[in-house]
């Protein structure tokens, strides 16, 4: 295997559980009817050298909104991330076939907190909801692939999905 090929990858964060989701029961943040949605920018990473010493990292962005049309929302949310195809979010990996590549999805951009769902070796994000009749909310989702892997060259993606829970 020739490793000074280079290897494009592209991850997709955005399968998500997103669109427009059906009204909120009476009790979910203290709203009657909500309706809300969730979005995502692509997390692409664009080309890998396994031969550079510096990791690749990109970012994406992950959008969660509600509207109440009847009273004020009060109450916490939260945005969590799935483990993806390596089932744990403490160890994601992007996948060519039976190839991986070993990266993260960080809250920060020290990469300090993976953001994963509270049970999936990751983080899920909360954000507070007070007292507003329209909620609109950004997180940036940071990525990132270490440097000095070797997998075969080729397209890697990896497919997350994004929950929004109120």
């Amino acid at each position: 295997m020739n490793y000074s090929t280079i290897v494009r990858t592209v991850v997709a964060l955005g399968v998500l559980a997103g669109g427009l989701m059906p009204p909120a029961p009476g009790s979910a943040a203290g709203c009657l009817v909500c309706l809300c949605s969730v979005s995502t920018t692509p997390l692409s990473f664009g080309t890998y050298n396994p031969a550079s010493a510096t990791p690749n990292a990109a970012t994406a962005t992950v959008t969660a909104n509600c509207i109440s049309v009847s009273v004020p929302m009060n109450a916490s949310v939260d945005l969590s991330l799935s483990a993806g195809t390596s089932g744990t979010a403490s160890g994601r990996q992007l996948a060519n076939g039976a190839a991986r590549l070993n990266y993260n999805i960080y809250q920060d951009n020290g990469y300090a907190t993976i953001w994963g769902n509270g049970s999936n070796g990751g983080q899920l994000q909360t954000m507070m909801i007070n007292n507003l009749l329209n909620f609109n909310a950004s997180k940036t989702a940071y990525g990132r692939i270490p440097a000095r892997q070797y997998p075969k060259p080729g397209a890697y993606s990896d497919s997350i999905v994004v929950t929004f829970t109120f």
